[in-house]
């Protein structure tokens, strides 16, 4: 069975029993997302809807880190002669793959789930947490700005309160309150979290596929598909206005000082 061809090392894909399971291994650096990551996840999602043999998309992670964000690194090495304009860089286009995909998603969550490792569960359809799973979107910290639809998706999905202490005051959720609000749909024991993820992706699998693609099609459609799609494509203009703005640099140069 062909698999997705990946390049940057940090990502592996395996199709069995329908699932294409993603693997996010860079758990020496907290599974921070590079550039080749995320082409790589691109890719994933991509095999994902031409394989007619997958029925559902799992993504997980190694380590006890579900995922760190963006790589700051590469952040801070940015210029704005090398940037992408608005939404054309690799992160938002994973982000958007991933929305267009239309059969299940399941994503698997432990320990801290920095930035887009938090906006991305809002184009999950279902999103496992284990106990020990922290949400935290880390924008308003770095002098940045939401993206991937989560100044749009947030606020109807836990609430506008809820929303802002996440987006605006840069709380970290755990899981209990995360599970109250709907952020997650399951929260299990962090030892029974790989096994509840693929007995949830298989259930999924199991179903009549086409019924699957019109389910989520509705459900998109229920919350205004064009206003998502819109609202990403603002919040990128923002964000990269932002990230090239002094408190942006001079918040990443500290960060990445402590770093060494």
């Amino acid at each position: 069975m062909a698999q997705p061809e990946l390049t940057s090392g940090f990502i592996r894909a395996e199709t069995r029993d329908g699932i294409l399971r993603v693997t996010i291994d860079r758990a020496d650096k907290r599974n921070a997302l590079t550039r080749d990551m995320y082409e790589d996840m691109s890719r994933c999602v991509e095999h994902a809807g031409a394989d007619d043999s997958v029925r559902t998309l799992l993504i997980d992670s190694e380590g006890d880190m579900f995922c760190a964000g963006n790589d700051v690194a590469e952040f801070a090495a940015a210029t704005p002669d090398t940037r992408e304009a608005g939404s054309a860089g690799p992160a938002l286009s994973f982000i958007k793959r991933l929305r267009a995909l239309d059969k299940p998603v399941v994503i698997a969550v432990q320990g801290q789930a920095t930035g887009i490792g938090t906006t991305m569960l809002l184009h999950a359809d279902l999103v496992v947490g284990a106990e020990s799973a922290r949400f935290f979107t880390a924008f308003i910290d770095l002098a940045l700005v939401p993206e991937a639809g989560s100044s749009l998706l947030l606020p109807g999905l836990i609430g506008r309160q809820n929303a802002a202490r996440l987006l605006l005051a840069g709380d970290t959720l755990d899981s209990d309150e995360a599970l109250r609000m709907g952020l997650i749909a399951y929260r299990v024991p962090d030892e029974a979290l790989a096994e509840k993820a693929q007995a949830v992706a298989a259930r999924l699998a199991a179903k009549a596929p086409e019924a699957v693609r019109q389910t989520k099609q509705l459900l998109r459609q229920g919350i205004g598909s064009d206003d998502v799609d819109g609202q990403i494509e603002r919040e990128a203009e923002r964000f990269g206005e932002r990230l090239f703005s002094d408190e942006v640099r001079a918040i990443m140069n500290k960060f990445l000082k402590r770093a060494k």
